[in-house]
């Protein structure tokens, strides 16, 4: 078995909103899609492509979500600016004193922007609150407001930095003497609602000229194995949320979602889950991560003999 694997960037036509825990009356938004947002937006799109889907209901939609997990995999997708013909990803790390810096994948030699300062480039508030119909006035404690990922970045002095998209990359599982649908069941499909609020007009993102899917062989950089059951990335720093039980440094928490009307944590058992940015300390830095079906890395100990070759 073995995996090829592409570059894609979603450029952002409207406000993305992915929630964080809340501050208070504020909705915070996460700066990056995980890949199981990706995953869902896809299904989506692709089982409304698919035709007689429209008659079958949910069943449609778990059938060719179970179909994307079996045959692709997918990397979180990051905030990119455009330089010149390409888009940079901006990319979470620790940092040292100063807790978690975004870094632009090809100026590694800058120094990483503090997050305070990166969500101030990127992210503004919708103010919102519910209506009571007996006053049709604001309900009393109901006021409160949503952080949206921008479609245009800001710069240092608050003015239009150009637009936004979101960078990631895709597996696409190539199985001897079994049929797989290949990168192509994905091509055509040029627009993503991600996020939540989608029904209010949030989260459309769409693939253009020249943002096609590009075979590659690097994931931001970082060395991959495609010729195993699951792709593995090598990398010092976790790229999604990751599960390790060698020592990393960074920061914890545990994420839930919804799968086909049932809540769940990403990891099945509950175990609290390293965030994207997380530094790999055990095997000298050198990690090597596992990517499964939902796009959870899994830290394991580097394979030496993969090295060799």
């Amino acid at each position: 078995m073995s995996w090829q694997l592409f570059r894609w960037a979603w450029r952002l036509e409207a406000p993305v909103f992915v929630g964080a825990p809340p501050a208070g009356s504020l909705n915070r938004c996460r700066l990056y899609i995980p890949a199981r947002a990706v995953w869902g937006a896809l299904t989506a799109e692709r089982a409304r492509l698919d035709l007689g889907m429209s008659n079958r209901g949910l069943a449609a939609y778990q059938d060719v979500g179970e179909e994307l997990r079996r045959h692709f995999r997918f990397t979180y997708l990051y905030p990119a600016e455009r330089v010149g013909e390409a888009w940079r990803a901006w990319l979470p790390t620790y940092e040292p004193r100063l807790g978690l810096c975004w870094q632009r994948e090809d100026r590694s030699a800058d120094a990483p922007v503090p997050d305070r300062v990166f969500r101030c480039r990127l992210l503004h508030t919708r103010p919102a609150t519910a209506i009571d119909p007996k006053s049709d006035s604001a309900a009393s404690g109901s006021l409160r407001e949503t952080e949206c990922l921008e479609t245009r970045w800001r710069d240092e002095r608050g003015e239009d930095a150009g637009p936004v998209a979101l960078v990631g990359y895709v597996f696409a599982k190539e199985s001897a003497g079994t049929p797989s649908p290949g990168i192509d069941r994905l091509t055509p499909i040029r627009r993503l609602f991600l996020g939540g609020d989608t029904r209010y007009g949030l989260g459309r993102v769409s693939r253009k000229a020249p943002d096609s899917v590009n075979p590659v062989d690097r994931v931001f950089g970082c060395r991959v194995e495609l010729d195993g059951e699951e792709p593995v990335v090598h990398s010092k720093i976790a790229l999604a949320h990751a599960l390790a039980e060698a020592q990393m440094s960074g920061a914890l928490e545990v994420v839930s979602g919804w799968d086909f009307g049932q809540q769940t944590t990403l990891d099945k058992k509950g175990a609290p889950l390293w965030r994207p940015g997380s530094h790999v300390r055990a095997f000298n830095g050198k990690g090597r991560f596992r990517i499964d079906p939902c796009g959870i890395w899994h830290l394991e100990a580097p394979d030496h003999s993969a090295e060799a070759r």
